[in-house]
This record gives C-alpha cells, structure tokens and sequence, in this order.
C-alpha cells in the first residue's frame, strides 16, 4: 500500500497551464518547479502581424512580475465516493452515522485513505533581465497530509470499541463500557501499513536563473532556488515491516493531550509559533532548440526541517481498553479524538529535536510551441523518497495548450498517478489590459464531476498577477 500524500496540489495550476509546466512556466512561477526558467529573456511579443488594413497585435516587452493571493487546494480518496468526500470537507449534513454506517465505513477506509494539500502564495515577485538572468522572491505557505488506514486501523477508526478485536466488555471508573481483548497486541501488529501523516511549513525562496550557453538554434539555461522554512505543524505516524514509528512536532495552538509525557523541546502558551526550522534548495535545466522546442528538467526541495518544539515520539504498545462507539461522520479531524485523545492508548515520551528530509521530486518535461495558438507537451514528477508529505507515486501528465485570442489561454491534458488514477486537468487564464493584469483558475480533475469513485475536489484560483 502506497501511504505518502500528493504535494502537486498548485503545480498544474499555476497561472495559464493545465497538465504541461516544467519547461513552460516563468517568472516567480516557477520558483518550486524549474528555477532556470528564470533566466528567459522577455521580448516584444507578436500575437497578429499588421496588413495594410490592420494595425496588428502585440505585447510589450514585460520584466516585473508581481503576485499576491494565488491559492490551490487538493483532496482526493480512494476510500470514498464523491458526496462522501464533499461532505467530509463541507459538513453539510448532520446525519450520524447509524452502527451500519460505521460498518460501510469501516470496510471502504479498509487499506485505503485520503489525502490532501493546500498551498498558499502570499508574495511572488521576478525581475527577468535582457542580458544577466532572472531573479525571484517568494513566500508560499505549504500544508499537506495523508491518512491511510489497514484494515484494522479502519474498524478501530470507525467502529471503537465493538470492533471485534474487543472481545471483552467493561465498565471503567466513570460507568463508562470499555471494549477489551483476552488477547491484546501491540500496535507494530495490528496496523502494519497504516500511516498518518502531515506537513506545514512557511517557505521563503530566493531564486535566480541564467541563460549559459547561447549557440545558433540553442539556449541552455540553468537555475538555483535556495529556502529557508519555518514549521509549523508535523506529524509522520507509521507502522511499516513489522515497527511503529510516530513522531510530532505540532504549534502549542493545536493544544494536542499526550498525557502525561513531558519534553525538552516544550514550548508554553498556546500561540501559533514556529515548532521547526529548516533548508532546503531547487537545481533545473532547461534547454531551448529554436523557437519550437523546450526540454527541461529539476530537482526540487533537497534538504531537511530540523523540529525543535513540542517534539514528541509514541512508543510500541499493547493496545486494550477503548470506551468510543467509533467515528460518527467523515470528518476524520474532529473524530480522531476519539481513538487517540479520550484513550490515551499512545505512551508519549519527548524529545529534544528531530531531523526531518523535505519531500523531494525530480521533474522532466517536453514542450512543442505549433504555433501561436498551440502548445503540446509531457510533463512527469517522481518522487525522491517516502516521508511525511512525499507523493505516493510518480505523475505523468501530457497536455495541450490553445489560446484562441491574445488575451484568453485555455488548457487541458490527461495524467495518471499520485494515488489519484487517471484524471483530467483544465485550465483559463485571463490578460487584460495588454498583458498588465492577469488572472486565471484551473482544476486539477474534471473526471470528479462525471463519476462519483477516486473523486479529486481541487482548485487552483490566481486572484492577480501583474506584469509590467
């Protein structure tokens, strides 16, 4: 079972692309994707070429970009139908599940999951010159998670204590039944394959980008984003081959209980302030062979997150005793409690600090300019490793670009991968006002709205881009 989460969530999206961007994107775009891109060297563009009776269209020569708000999010499940996954995100309904329910539920989550990330920009800003590169600032605000459940996971999940590993009842101090086993396990045992996991970290990136090798008929650019992040949350709880592994690291505002485990790495208060701090660097290529053909390809968060604050690990135990009745609704953030609060089956202990690698991805991609109304590509994300926020699979993705008017893009391709099977991205972008403004928004699959099984709820939205 593939257990890591999908962290593409704004890549196709990203302003005027759909499933082609590796060797396309620029500006502070590409910061996180191909930092080489950077070093394209902005031209008077001709959309039209002008007759004796028309004036013809053009764009002007454009170096600044400038972006604040872009946003995107992603959710998918191979656990549940879309409606389900709508209302697990919405809450729309108030119906509590029936102990049938819990029983469907117990057997959809069965070694399977969901997962989800959410990215932010809250600054992109570029300067591309004529003649010494690129440069870009961003600041990006980066949260993703995956939650996935084996069998026995998903019937503690949603069935508590008349799941039937409980064969014993009860009655605690508080009257309260309390499920037991005549033959308790640990947890190495019981939930082999199942993962929690999630990520939040603020990024700041500092990126520049060069054209290196200019021939007859061929550019070759290179470019180097370096990050410094700041964590804020923190979570990778995995039983794999037999071993628990759970470690934490989550901002005093999440005000989690772990008993009555302490830690060195404690930090009072219940403010939401950094529980880590790390680094992190992007290396691309991009080569460009006449006006046609794009190739490029990168290497895209190498380095690690060193988690200081309210570090926590949980330790190997017997599982027995459990007073929930399961999970009453989708939603797994306000269940969860359930299981690993009110029971405090985990034994916590602290520790001072813990060393975490970035969830790294190399990146490939081909681009075909037609003309200009057509652009064609293949686009291809693999995954470097397997920790918390990681993508579960490599992404393959080709697409085609057409933009009927000077002002007005549209995208669409067909991909497959990152736990998400075959979906269907699709994009519009907007330029006003001669390229000054832009604006756009995309999903990341159209398939959701036509069947209801491995739905993918997504949404790529820029608020403004200004270039000038």
């Amino acid at each position: 079972m593939d257990v890591a989460a999908q962290t593409e969530s704004m890549d196709y999206g990203r302003i005027g692309f759909a499933a082609v961007i590796t060797p396309l994107v620029t500006d502070y775009q590409c910061v996180g994707i191909n930092p080489a891109n950077l070093g394209f060297q902005p031209v008077t563009e001709v959309y039209k070429l002008s007759t004796p009776l028309t004036t013809g269209i053009t764009r002007k020569r454009r170096s600044w970009s400038i972006g604040i708000g872009e946003a995107a999010f992603s959710v998918n499940s191979d656990a549940l139908a879309r409606p389900d996954l709508l209302d697990a995100l919405t809450q729309t309904t108030s119906t509590t599940f029936s102990r049938q329910d819990q029983l469907k539920a117990a057997e959809a989550f069965a070694n399977k999951g969901l997962r989800f990330s959410v990215e932010g920009l809250g600054l992109g800003l570029a300067y591309q010159s004529q003649w010494w590169g690129g440069i870009a600032l961003t600041v990006r605000e980066k949260v993703s998670g995956s939650f996935m459940f084996n069998e026995s996971a998903a019937k503690l999940a949603f069935q508590g204590r008349y799941f039937e590993y409980f064969d014993s009842v009860g009655v605690n101090w508080r009257g309260d039944s309390v499920g037991y086993a005549r033959n308790p396990q640990r947890f190495s045992t019981l939930f082999n394959g199942t993962r929690l996991g999630m990520n939040w970290y603020r990024e700041f990136a500092l990126s520049y980008g060069v054209r290196l090798v200019k021939s007859e008929g061929v550019d070759v650019y290179v470019g180097a984003s370096a990050k410094y992040l700041t964590g804020y949350a923190f979570l990778d709880a995995e039983v794999r081959s037999g071993a628990l592994v759970a470690r934490s690291a989550l901002s005093p505002l999440f005000d989690i209980d772990y008993g009555n485990a302490i830690t060195p790495s404690r930090i009072e208060g219940n403010a939401f302030v950094p529980v880590g701090q790390g680094f992190g660097f992007d290396v691309g290529l991009t080569v460009r062979a006449g006006e046609k053909l794009t190739v490029a390809a990168s290497v895209v968060d190498i380095g690690y997150i060193r988690w200081d604050g309210n570090v926590f690990q949980a330790k190997d135990t017997i599982l027995n005793g459990l007073s929930s009745e399961g999970f009453a609704s989708y939603n797994i953030f306000e269940e969860a409690p359930k299981i690993t609060g009110e029971g405090k089956f985990f034994i916590w202990e602290g520790l001072l600090d813990v060393i975490v690698d970035l969830p790294t991805r190399t990146r490939v991609g081909i681009a075909w300019q037609h003309n200009k109304h057509w652009r064609f590509g293949l686009d291809a994300v693999v995954p470097g490793n397997a920790v918390a926020g990681a993508l579960g699979q490599p992404i393959v993705s080709t697409g085609v670009d057409y933009r009927p008017l000077s002002w007005l893009r549209l995208g669409t391709g067909i991909g497959n991968g990152g736990n998400m099977g075959t979906f269907i991205p699709i994009s519009i972008s907007f330029s006003l006002f001669g390229g000054l403004l832009e604006t756009g928004l995309a999903s990341r699959d159209i398939v959701t709205f036509f069947t209801t099984q491995r739905p993918v709820v997504s949404a790529v939205i820029g608020v403004v881009r200004a270039r000038f």
